[in-house]
């Protein structure tokens, strides 16, 4: 039977971003207690609380606007950058708020005229530039973003973020060895950077090198609950055919993440080949099935086992079903006529 295992899919940090214009106006007490309640936010609550006894501390709204930002609400976000901004233009974070909730509602535009305006009021101002190569990176224009990189670097030669920017660049470009140099020197310069970590990991893991496993371990205790990391450790163990240990980690991110239909299917996939244990795998891809309805090859995969244990009005049922959500999925088009 043919399985395809999922991989890991790396994760990237782009940056998002902002779009309706903004209000001058205070939001009304009723909208404010409408949203609050909606979200139940005890950091907005006391927030609130702040702002209504001292209504003109532009620190308070942009506090405000970085929760906004965080629960996703971002017209409330824009409207708070902005008074805050309006408040006190003389902190360069006032600024930089308006352009991170640009960057969030995809105002790209906006947020980059932003970005230019802060480097020319405050020229020694690290975070817009990188903010500015970010924008740069993300529409692959490589040269300009390593110009503002570069410019970052004059200033403060020990940034991680300007290094792992850098690292970024070269990976999408295919120098990997830049990539993992630059990447190497991120963490260096911060031992909790949890995305270069990750990068190297996949770096490694790319190559089937086991130092994938000491990044995937870094980034796994800065962060023990991830998803991301666990999963990238347990894929890694999985190709170089540790299953035994893969299963272990698979168990430790299902014990905070029981619905990671990834996980689940590689697991079942493992009981089925390695375990040679079709019903135990049916667990699984069914646990896997339930937690994405959509997920084909799982439907594929539960087929083939109930094809194993000579149940084949139920692998007949899985087979349709796979090609009723992947019309042109080959395996399960495959065993379905092997089964007529």
């Amino acid at each position: 039977m043919k399985f395809i295992f999922f991989p890991l899919i790396a994760a990237f940090f782009l940056l998002t971003a902002c779009n309706p214009e903004p209000t001058a106006e205070v939001k009304n007490s009723a909208k404010t207690d409408s949203l609050l309640a909606k979200i139940n936010s005890p950091e907005l609550l006391a927030l609130n609380k702040k702002i209504l006894a001292d209504p003109n501390n532009a620190t308070l709204y942009h506090e405000r606007a970085k929760v906004y930002l965080d629960l996703k609400q971002l017209d409330e976000a824009l409207g708070d950058a902005r008074r805050a901004l309006n408040l006190d233009s003389t902190n360069a974070d006032n600024f930089m708020m308006v352009a991170d909730v640009y960057f969030a509602h995809n105002n790209t535009k906006q947020s980059k005229d932003m970005l230019e305006h802060i480097i020319v009021k405050f020229p020694k101002n690290t975070d817009a530039l990188l903010k500015l190569a970010e924008l740069h990176f993300f529409v692959k224009q490589y040269e300009k973003a390593f110009e503002k990189i570069n410019a970052a670097l004059k200033i403060n030669e020990n940034i991680a973020k300007a290094y792992y920017l850098k690292g970024s660049i070269y990976k999408e470009t295919g120098d990997t060895a830049k990539a993992v140099s630059s990447m190497e020197t991120a963490v260096e310069q911060d031992n909790r950077y949890f995305n270069a970590f990750m990068d190297l990991g996949l770096m490694y893991a790319a190559r089937h090198n086991p130092l994938a496993l000491e990044y995937y371990d870094n980034a796994i205790n800065i962060n023990p609950l991830s998803s991301e990391a666990l999963y990238a450790k347990a894929k890694y163990l999985q190709d170089v055919a540790n299953y035994d240990g893969a299963m272990q980690v698979y168990e430790r991110l299902l014990s905070h993440d029981p619905a990671h239909a990834h996980t689940l299917y590689n697991m079942g996939a493992i009981t089925f080949h390695v375990k040679k244990d079709p019903k135990k795998a049916i667990d699984y891809f069914t646990k896997a099935i339930n937690a994405d309805a959509q997920y084909a090859e799982a439907y594929y995969a539960r087929g083939a086992c109930y094809d194993e244990l000579n149940d084949h009005n139920n692998a007949v049922a899985d087979y349709n079903m796979c090609l009723q959500i992947k019309p042109n999925y080959g395996p399960a088009a495959e065993a379905l006529s092997a089964s007529k």
